[in-house]
């Protein structure tokens, strides 16, 4: 639709909206004029242009309604901060001012910005014929910022930021059709506010890229209870750490949440069943012993095919058919009375550039991970290998500081997986990194990248201002302690240790480290010489070796709208049967996975009795 076709209603400030009508007027509308109360209907050629001189959440927010009503498209100007504010162009349907709202309250470090002195003559003119140019490109179907967020115009400096404004997915939304990871990063508007890269700590490799990113706070907007950092590290190359952060950052963002349009049933799976519904057996899961269950005080209810609970659709690509899991292992989230079965696996839960990308690595961390615990709970003492040079060119300036120990973690399904153990000889902190990957070299590398980030936390939880904030986001931890003297602080059987952070805290007691000696340290040697090999990086080379050993692989997609427009796809990969690591006072004992391990992997000639398994914390997360 042309210009002289189209007629603009102006809404908002005097002060603005008597220079803009006359700006307007000599554009070729059909027509331009003010209203002050929104009229009964708004013709289909018009487009409703509002502009204030101060923040207007109030007014734009009604209009915004307004408008979602009668159809029409609108576009909005507020001062806030200093800076007039532009965008984004709204069509009824997509993203809308409570989106900006929305995304400028999650973002915000303190309360929103208010109003400021008024604009000199030279300067408002500066903004409304800016205002007018993006008005016009954005008619005329030519390329325009305010079509995918917020422009800021600064009169000081006569500049433009461009801030991307992506939709709450707490409403069912189109996604907009183009992706692009820029629209992500925004210190007022976006998903992540802020990336930085970390210089070296002291007596850490400098080689050791470490990215960290901060998350908007979407419980200010919604019941959303997202983590707010994250961390990437690689080797060398800050890039690939940036886009480890990233990913981490969005799949946690993704995976704190099931969007209110996620189809959710509710039933037990014999009921499922009797439907023709395609459910996963609860039975193939390893959760709790009946042991457990029946101990005083034990938090979670056994899950039977009888037992009814909250279904979420996933998609089996063992079968090429859908499957419905329950929703439990991948969301915090429950329906009012439902009873409490285990939380969320830690294990699989990934992103990427593609589906196939997000369950390659979901299903890496699902082997690694379910390999760590086999080999913690049992505490076999398996050979280490030798340092590579590669790896000791890695650490080179660090050497000294730290006692490295790479352990290969057989497993039945002949995957590289490494642990590697770092412990700093000045802190007399112990730390482990596990990685699964197609070779055994490129596992190790990864693994200890893990391992050495996970100093980054150490120092945190040892920091006496650092922690307190640590504490709000998880209550299990204890009360700092100068004597770092934290065996004290938990109890003996480790039953109180209900979070994997708390396990981390554990290990800045010197102490811990000495426990765990006799099978992650002095070691005896083990050849890289006959190690497995996948030979490439793909799911398929992962898959066959799940499915050789009876396994399915099944990914629950749990990618929200504003991810999707940003390039990037979160999954979560199950794999029925398998484990993950949990909080020492929470162990999987179900099912006889964890000790039949032992038997299946000769690390010992009879299983373990339950009561006789390692439940010593983990110091991973």
């Amino acid at each position: 639709m042309g210009l002289p076709m189209t007629s603009v209603l102006l809404t908002g400030s005097p002060a603005l909206t008597e220079p803009l009508t006359g700006i307007l007027a000599d554009s070729g509308y059909a027509s331009v004029a003010v209203f002050h109360d929104p009229p009964e209907a708004v013709p289909e050629d018009t487009v409703v242009l509002a502009v204030f001189d101060h923040a207007a959440h109030a007014e734009l927010t009604e209009l915004d309604a307004w408008c979602a009503r009668s159809g029409a498209r609108w576009l909005p100007l507020r001062r806030e901060d200093g800076r007039m504010i532009a965008g984004p162009a709204i069509t009824p349907g997509g993203i809308d001012f409570a989106d900006v709202v929305a995304r400028r309250r999650s973002a915000a470090r303190g309360p929103l910005p208010g109003d400021s002195a008024p604009l000199r003559p030279g300067d408002l003119r500066w903004v409304l014929a800016n205002l007018a140019v993006h008005l016009e490109r954005w008619l005329s179907g030519g390329r325009s910022a305010i079509t995918a967020g917020e422009i800021e115009l600064d009169p000081a400096d006569l500049s433009e930021i461009r801030r991307p404004v992506l939709p709450v997915p707490d409403r069912v939304r189109p996604v907009p059709a183009v992706t692009d990871p820029d629209l992500l990063v925004d210190d007022r508007t976006g998903i992540v506010t802020a990336v930085r890269e970390l210089p070296a700590a002291p007596g850490l490799p400098a080689r050791l890229r470490v990215c960290a990113v901060d998350v908007a706070d979407m419980r200010r907007v919604t019941n959303w209870p997202n983590e707010r950092r994250a961390l990437g590290v690689a080797w060398h190359d800050y890039d690939l750490a940036r886009q480890s952060a990233l990913g981490k950052a969005v799949e946690r963002y993704c995976g704190s949440w099931l969007v209110p349009e996620r189809e959710v049933r509710f039933g037990s799976y014999a009921q499922l069943a009797r439907y023709g519904v395609p459910a996963l057996d609860p039975r193939r899961l390893h959760l709790y012993s009946a042991a457990q269950y029946q101990s005083p005080g034990f938090p979670f209810a056994p899950l039977t095919p009888d037992t009814e609970c909250s279904w979420v659709e996933g998609f089996s690509h063992s079968t090429g058919e859908s499957v419905w899991v329950p929703a439990f292992l991948v969301s915090n989230e429950r329906q009012p009375g439902e009873a409490r079965f285990a939380d969320p696996l830690n294990s699989g839960l990934a992103s990427g550039t593609t589906e196939e990308q997000a369950i390659t690595s979901g299903l890496e961390s699902v082997l690694a991970r379910d390999t760590a615990t086999l080999w913690w709970a049992n505490a076999p003492r398996l050979p280490r290998l030798s340092i590579p040079e590669e790896i000791r060119t890695l650490i080179a300036d660090t050497a000294e500081g730290h006692e490295i120990t790479l352990i290969p973690l057989d497993n039945e399904f002949d995957v590289p997986v490494v642990a590697a153990a770092v412990f700093d000889r000045v802190t007399r902190w112990l730390s482990i990194g596990f990685s699964a990957r197609p070779d055994t070299l490129d596992a190790a590398k990864a693994a200890l990248a893990d391992g050495f980030e996970s100093h980054h936390t150490c120092r945190a939880l040892d920091n006496e201002r650092e922690l307190p904030a640590l504490r709000q986001e998880c209550g299990d931890l204890k009360p700092y302690r100068p004597d770092r003297r934290y065996l004290d602080s938990y109890r003996d059987d480790f039953a109180d240790v209900t979070d994997l952070l708390c396990q981390h805290q554990i290990y800045l007691d010197p102490r811990a480290g000495k426990r765990v000696t006799p099978w992650v340290r002095d070691l005896p040697d083990r050849s890289w010489e006959g190690l497995p090999s996948l030979g490439e990086r793909r799911l398929k080379a992962y898959q066959d070796r799940v499915e050789a050993r009876g396994f399915e692989v099944v990914g629950v997609d749990l990618t929200t709208c504003d991810v999707a427009a940003a390039g990037f796809h979160v999954a979560h990969t199950l794999v029925p049967g398998l484990v993950s690591p949990f909080p020492a006072g929470l162990p999987s004992w179900g099912g006889g996975r964890i000790a039949n391990a032992a038997v299946t992997l000769g690390w010992r000639a009879r299983r373990l009795a339950e009561r006789d398994l390692n439940v010593i914390p983990l110091p991973c997360v």
